[in-house]
């Protein structure tokens, strides 16, 4: 007795289209990196973390996920599954806080190449309130999303 199945061939395209276009992933790569700058400025102080750590190159590279992450959000937006109301509310403020903060990023980091702006503007209790409320239920809420299929 022989059975058989087909094997479906997906293609690339549709593969992206049902993981949302990796938006989850690299939205928390984006976050991910935030957090690791914002616990260098709290553990080393301004001057350390804008000699070695915030750089106009870690902003640059910085601005490659987050630039993805935001276009990936919007586009993929319609077709993601929330467990409930205040995750979608997390969500769209996620996808609003990545999105906003690209403009932000390309001109001090890219167009000026000075990014002292985010110390001098940011106050130091801005990083420990970014660490301890919106980026673990940000991680929380990417964690638990799915997409429609």
């Amino acid at each position: 007795m022989t059975i058989t199945t087909d094997v479906v061939q997906r293609s690339f395209r549709d593969t992206c289209r049902r993981h949302g276009y990796f938006f989850r992933e690299v939205a928390i790569l984006t976050i991910a990196m935030g957090v690791g700058l914002h616990v260098c400025r709290i553990l080393f102080g301004d001057a350390l973390t804008l000699q070695y750590a915030m750089t106009p190159t870690t902003d640059k590279i910085l601005l490659i996920p987050m630039t993805y992450a935001a276009i990936a959000g919007i586009v993929g937006y319609r077709r993601m599954e929330f467990a409930n109301r205040p995750h979608k509310v997390l969500i769209t403020v996620a996808i609003a806080y990545i999105a906003l903060s690209v403009p932000l990023h390309v001109y001090f980091g890219v167009i000026k190449g000075n990014v002292d702006f985010y110390l001098t503007f940011f106050p130091m209790w801005f990083s420990w309130f970014l660490l301890i409320l919106p980026y673990p239920a940000f991680l929380t809420a990417f964690a638990k999303l799915h997409y429609k299929n």
